[in-house]
Parts: structure tokens; C-alpha cells; sequence
């Protein structure tokens, strides 16, 4: 290639040699200049081909030692390599949202498939983390490494709410960062090396495995793909047994824990005390959530069209309250945060009763009181003022404004007036309106006596 581009090269500026073939000859490049220039590959590698720049790049080297359980968890998304059959009989594959303690090596996942063509979003990494630090032997990471993927955009909310002095949340507090992964960096990531393990040495034993290579599926006969291993509800109890085993099977000398297996790892932080801090799943979703602020309405409020209140509301004397909406997920319950961003209460929709039934009328009468007494509450550290008092005291109390003396005094000559100024009479007094009235009436009555004779 070398050759011929030196070859058209030359011709382009109008070099005409007499023995071509002699002349294609000598643009042949010596193997030895080439093999000189060969480190230029990188250069292509970095424009072309960025994931085997990364792969490749110089990394420094990491350790696990004096780590606790859960001080760093790293999460991902894989797909597994063994067809499944859904109920119509088409070839799927299951997908592995899983997140690995680095300190211990113990993997905390799930897998899900779908009927059709899907991905995986955020509220089915949410349910995993959920259950995850729901769990004792997990528990709340004090750090979360993933990837820049829209399936981890909930993490952006992990990050602020989840600094765990949540308000409403009760507890230890633990605070929690979220590293996301820099483009093209799966070296850095312990989690791709475990897929890449647990895909060859565990899910390699089971029918069905496809070999991690799609674009060259391993195949039973020339020409025959590996039948699939069965349903997704056949695969879930093996798969979760060949991680059983994972955990229970000691690693090599070589690898970071040493020689032991994951769970020896994991019981001797046990023994040296190390405890988990848990959070109940529901507490998780809600921390996954954005502060909306909402005007309150009679002891209530609005949102996502429906009406929301609680007995905090009731006796809540402002205007307005900061509400914690889930972000991918449908609340039953929303938790009501003052404008100074403290804990106000937990509100659930407000139910509209049949104007016969008697616990409307109760309600009513709750709400009402629970009103009045927060209001006369409240009175009792306020005096009475009289506005209208202290408004004429301070009236009273402004200087008199003392204007300058008149520059002069305009005149006006009566005879030169364009028209007449006539003001109004001032209303009459009760007697003279009776004199005016009896002398209409005598007027009147001499005028008839005139017309009679």
C-alpha cells in the first residue's frame, strides 16, 4: 500500500519513468524503515479505534488493602451470554444489573429479560440498589463508581439527597459520593474484569452459552447455533447458584484477596466488627427524588393532579412547602419539607368522601380544629395591635413640610373671561327646604285660581 502511494505520488507531479516496472521497484519500501515507523499505529489507534487506546493506555496500579466492606461499590450493567426462550418461542437474553464491594469481591445483583425488544432503566437499577442496601450484609455504600449511561441518572439525586442527614430519614447518618467513570475507561472498572470471569469460568458450564463473542456465536454443529438453556424462570436458580459458588470459591495468589475466596474476605471484616448501615427500600426510592415547591390550600396541596395533605399541613401557617417528588417512580406518600428545608410531615392523597358519609364530616372537623388551635397557638406569642392607631401616630409624627413663599400672583380682569364659573349651591337646611316647597305649592294654588276665575 506503502508502495503504490508513493508510486501515484510521484506520477501526480508528472513523473513519467521509461521502465515502470523498474520504477515500481524502487518505490518498494524497505521492511526496515516500515518496522522504524511502526509506533506511528498509535496515533490511528487513538483516532480510530479510542476503546483499544484505553485498554491500552499506561494505568496505574490499584490495592484493596485496608479497605472496609462497601467503602467503594462499583456498578454496571452486562448482558449475559446464554439464549433463553420467551413464551412465543423467540431467542432472548437476559440482561445483569450488579454491583461489586471491591474490598471483598462479593457481588450484589439481579437479572431481568424483557417480552420484547428493551433496555434497562433507572427504576431497574433503583429496585437493585434498593434491595441492596435493604440488605445487612450490604447495606448503604460509602461510595458509588458507574457509568455516565442514562440508566444511572438517578445517581445525580443519590448524590445530594443521599448525603444521609435526609431529612425525614432516621438513623446513623452515612455521607455517600457518586464517581462516574470517565468514556472508554472499562480497565478501571473491577466489575468488567468479574463479568469476563464469571461469564468463562461459571456460565460457560451451563447450556445455552453463546461465548461472549456475538458476532461469532459458539455454535454445537457447523451451522447450528446452541440451543437455548430454557425459560428466563428455569435460568434465575442456576445462575444465582453459580454466584453462590463464585462467593465460596477462594481466588488465586494472585489477585487481590489473596488466595481467599470472597466470603473469607467478608467474614473477617465480620469478626473485626465491621457493621452494616441499611436503608428500607421505600426510604431509598424517596431519596431518589427532586424538590418541587407547592402552594398550600387549605391545609393542602396539588401535584401530578391530585390533591395531597396531612395533619402537618393542617396546622401549617405559611404559603408554601418544598415537596420531594419521586423522580421515576409513582408515590403513595410524599415527604413535605419546610422552605428552610426541614422535615414538615409525610402527606398521602386526599380522599374526596361522599357528602352522606359520616367520615367527611369528621375529617372536616379535625382539619378545622387542628387549624385553629396551631392559629391560637401562634396568638398567644403575638400581642394585639391597633393598626389604625399606630397608623395616625405615625401621621401625626411626620414633620410639617414649610413651603417657600409664593414667586408671585396671578391676577385675572373679570371683563376678559371666556365664561362663567357658577358653583354649586350648598345643600339647604330641613327648614328651608319646607319654606321653598310651601311657597311652590302657594304658587301653585294661585296660578289654579287664576285659570278657574
Amino acid at each position: 500500500m506503502a508502495r503504490n502511494f508513493l508510486v501515484e505520488t510521484s506520477r501526480s507531479w508528472g513523473f513519467r519513468p521509461s521502465d515502470p516496472a523498474s520504477f515500481e521497484q524502487a518505490c518498494s519500501i524497505p521492511w526496515t524503515l516500515v518496522s522504524e515507523e511502526l509506533h506511528y499505529r498509535k496515533v490511528h489507534q487513538f483516532r480510530a479505534n479510542r476503546k483499544a487506546y484505553e485498554d491500552s493506555r499506561p494505568r496505574g496500579r490499584r490495592s484493596i488493602e485496608g479497605m472496609r466492606p462497601m467503602e467503594l461499590v462499583v456498578g454496571d450493567v452486562h448482558p449475559i451470554d446464554i439464549h433463553l426462550t420467551r413464551a412465543d418461542g423467540s431467542i432472548c437474553t437476559a440482561k445483569l444489573i450488579g454491583f461489586l464491594d471491591w474490598a471483598t469481591g462479593r457481588v450484589w445483583c439481579d437479572l431481568i429479560a424483557f417480552d420484547t425488544r428493551g433496555g434497562v432503566n433507572n427504576r431497574d437499577v433503583i429496585e437493585v440498589f434498593a434491595a441492596m442496601v435493604e440488605h445487612p450484609a450490604f447495606g448503604l455504600p460509602e461510595a458509588l463508581y458507574i457509568d455516565n449511561g442514562k440508566e444511572y441518572g438517578f445517581a445525580t439525586y443519590l448524590d445530594d439527597a443521599m448525603t444521609l442527614t435526609v431529612p425525614g430519614f432516621h438513623g446513623p447518618g452515612r455521607s455517600m459520593r457518586v464517581i462516574n467513570a470517565l468514556p472508554y475507561n472499562a480497565p478501571a472498572k473491577p466489575i468488567e474484569r468479574w463479568f469476563g470471569d464469571f461469564e468463562s469460568r461459571y456460565l460457560s458450564t451451563l447450556p445455552g452459552w453463546i461465548s461472549g463473542n456475538r458476532m461469532n456465536k459458539r455454535q454445537e454443529a457447523i451451522g447450528r447455533t446452541v440451543a437455548p438453556y430454557g425459560t428466563f424462570e428455569d435460568f434465575v436458580p442456576a445462575f444465582f447458584g453459580l454466584l453462590k459458588a463464585y462467593h465460596s470459591v477462594p481466588m488465586g495468589k494472585q489477585s487481590g484477596l489473596k488466595g481467599l475466596s470472597p466470603n473469607t474476605t467478608f467474614q473477617k471484616h465480620v469478626a473485626a466488627g465491621w457493621s452494616a448501615i441499611t436503608m428500607s427500600r421505600d426510604e431509598v426510592r424517596a431519596a431518589v427524588a427532586r424538590r418541587v415547591e407547592r402552594t398550600v390550600i387549605q391545609g393542602a396541596i396539588k401535584l401530578r393532579g391530585r390533591r395531597w395533605t396531612c395533619e402537618e399541613l393542617w396546622q401549617y401557617a405559611h404559603e408554601k412547602v418544598m415537596v420531594c417528588e419521586p423522580v421515576y417512580h409513582t408515590p403513595a406518600e410524599l415527604l413535605l419539607l419546610d422552605m428552610k428545608g426541614k422535615r414538615l410531615g409525610i402527606a398521602t392523597p386526599d380522599v374526596a368522601l361522599h357528602p352522606l358519609d359520616h367520615r367527611g364530616t369528621q375529617s372536616t372537623a379535625a382539619r378545622a380544629k387542628a387549624h385553629r388551635d396551631a392559629i391560637v397557638d401562634m396568638a398567644r406569642s403575638v400581642p394585639k395591635i391597633d393598626v389604625a392607631a399606630r397608623l395616625i401616630t405615625l401621621g401625626r409624627d411626620q414633620p410639617v413640610v414649610i413651603p417657600n413663599q409664593p414667586t408671585g400672583k396671578m391676577l385675572l380682569d373679570p371683563s376678559e373671561r371666556p365664561a362663567r364659573i357658577v358653583m354649586p349651591k350648598k345643600p339647604s337646611s330641613s327648614e328651608e327646604r319646607r319654606r321653598e316647597q310651601d311657597e311652590r305649592i302657594a304658587a301653585q294654588m294661585d296660578l289654579v285660581k287664576t285659570i278657574v276665575g
